[in-house]
């Protein structure tokens, strides 16, 4: 349970607003064999560069080369990926078909209103909405979430090219926090000139007398800012961990005006060229507060699951504070290097997310249509290399490196993933469940039914609903152990209210001796795992795996708990 708890640790509470329409349904097993790594590789003028065999690559964990047993290059997504060469029979890669043999990709359309402007994030839906729309066309699959507040997804994956134009719409209308950040940010430096001019007009030095009420100023303004950071994080974290359920490729355009990288950087730096003699001491301060390490978790767990960021700035051109009239002074007015400063901090956020999981960042375009084009590229033409890692689903961090050799490495330039968590088949199982909660994924090769049983109170104006997985004879595997051992199933459960509000994802561990197994292969098997829920109406999610084939069905049901209204199993 510890390994679940820390799965959920961070995570928001996403909407139940799911569109309710049939969800795709995705076949898949669920264990976990090998670290598939997507590979673009270009020329010196930027074009695709065809024609690689398995031994132009050499594919490196940690410093340390590993054997590539798996490769094929994509030359055509739009009719099902044709495939030049695919290396090896075994036809699945992360228990997922192998690349180039109907594997799907999913293009996910992610809008941050925690941080961007409404006018910056409505210039560019309009191109937004006709790239989805030419991807849905060419056959691919979408989905679109924003953050409103709360993660919240808009669409389950679907193809209905015609959806985007309806939900975009709706996007336009929301409301969005970027002019607040920008309000904090101007208080800060209100506050700032507000003291400086404090003690100037006392006749004390305010970089002497004042020092330490400006540091606080910027101080708090940085903290703010670095729980914007985390709450973005939270929220993409999230959506990734989720499409961990779904197979294949996963390609998310995340819509931003930016995250502060070093949260506050440009006020202190602003401090620092406002009282030059103290310059010196704002180094330090400039590194106190550092979100590095949480967009790198965030990247990790994308790479982990085959989840490739692209970042569009919203923004677009961006001019500088020279031009603005705002300041009563020339003297507060920030400098063009800390404008510059400030941008960048801005936009190494959206950089560093990108280039970890192999995508782009596309920024400075008040025009988003040859960027889009662009990431359009990555979804055909690219070369897929699987291996098995050599410390196993240890649930560490891992670095991947990939070269090429001899004549194939002149002039060629590749981005691919560059880290990922081995996450581990457990905890794998546990993110899926969480994927059936939220977008609605269910599949199942077991056979399984869900039945939910009669309500009784249980404590604290709680209800315990008793949950009936029903296994029909035979869909259990057969028991090969010595004599004694027993068959495990693993089931894992989660629910979620109206209000987005979610229980902890609860695992329990059936064991079947060879008897009740042997049984279990003659006739149906019902195994009951209770849960305590509020009144109200809820959705259930439940996994259920042979530990045996390590083959996993993944259910979701409705419940209106407290009445006797009728149950569904979706």
């Amino acid at each position: 349970m510890r390994l679940v708890g820390a799965l959920l640790s961070g995570l928001l509470a996403f909407s139940a607003a799911v569109a309710q329409e049939a969800p795709l349904s995705f076949g898949e097993a669920v264990d976990v064999r090998l670290v598939n790594v997507d590979v673009f590789v270009t020329d010196k003028r930027g074009k695709r560069v065809s024609g690689l065999s398995q031994e132009d690559f050499v594919v490196y964990q940690d410093g340390r080369s590993v054997e590539v047993t798996n490769f094929s290059r994509i030359v055509d997504r739009s009719t099902a990926a044709a495939v030049d060469s695919v290396v090896e029979l075994d036809t699945t890669l992360d228990g997922e078909p192998l690349a180039g043999i109907g594997e799907p990709l999913t293009v996910v359309v992610y809008v941050d209103n925690s941080a961007l402007m409404p006018p910056h994030r409505n210039r560019v839906l309009d191109e937004v909405e006709s790239f989805v729309m030419a991807q849905a066309a060419a056959g691919l699959r979408y989905m679109i979430a924003v953050y409103d507040p709360g993660l919240k997804i808009l669409t389950p994956v679907t193809v209905e090219a015609e959806r985007a134009r309806e939900v975009l719409g709706r996007v336009a209308e929301m409301p969005a926090r970027g002019s607040q950040v920008r309000s904090e940010r101007r208080q800060a430096m209100n506050l700032i000139e507000e003291i400086y001019v404090l003690f100037r007009d006392l006749g004390r030095d305010p970089c002497q007398a004042g020092w330490e009420q400006m540091i606080a100023a910027v101080d708090v303004y940085a903290q703010m800012a670095g729980n914007r950071v985390q709450t973005s994080q939270a929220g993409l974290l999230g959506l990734t961990r989720s499409l961990g359920g779904i197979p294949g490729r996963k390609a998310l355009l995340y819509l931003s005006d930016g995250l502060e990288q070093r949260p506050g950087l440009d006020l202190y730096s602003y401090l620092g060229e406002l009282c030059p003699r103290r310059e010196q001491e704002m180094f330090g301060f400039m590194t106190r507060w550092d979100e590095t390490r949480t967009l790198q978790e965030l990247t990790e767990h994308a790479n982990a699951h085959r989840v490739t960021l692209y970042a569009l700035d919203t923004t677009g051109l961006t001019g500088y504070s020279a031009s603005s009239v705002e300041y009563s002074e020339r003297l507060f007015m920030p400098s063009a290097r800390n404008d510059t400063l400030r941008v960048s901090n801005l936009q190494s956020s959206l950089f560093i997310i990108a280039d970890e999981t192999g995508g782009r960042a596309f920024f400075n375009a008040n025009s988003p249509e040859p960027e889009l084009a662009r990431m359009a590229e990555d979804f055909h033409d690219y070369y897929s290399l699987g291996f098995a890692p050599p410390t196993g689903w240890d649930g560490e961090s891992h670095s991947i490196r990939v070269e090429l050799v001899g004549e194939a490495a002149k002039g060629r330039s590749l981005r691919y993933r560059q880290r990922y968590r081995a996450i581990p088949d457990q905890e794998r199982l546990a993110e899926r469940t969480l994927a059936t909660l939220v977008l609605g994924w269910q599949d199942n090769p077991l056979g399984t039914e869900i039945r939910l049983g009669e309500q009784r109170p249980g404590e604290a104006k709680t209800w315990l609903v008793p949950v009936e997985i029903v296994v029909p004879p035979g869909a259990l595997g057969t028991l090969t152990r010595q004599e004694g051992q027993n068959q495990l199933i693993r089931v894992l459960m989660m629910a979620e209210d109206d209000q987005g509000r979610r229980t902890p994802m609860r695992e329990k561990v059936i064991p079947l001796r060879q008897t009740e197994a042997e049984e279990a292969a003659q006739e149906p098997r019902t195994l009951v795992v209770n849960v305590e829920l509020e009144k109200g109406r809820h959705k259930i999610a439940v996994g259920v795996r042979d530990e045996i084939n390590r083959v996993a069905s993944f259910h979701q049901a409705t419940v209106e708990v407290g009445s006797k209204a009728a149950v569904s199993d979706s």
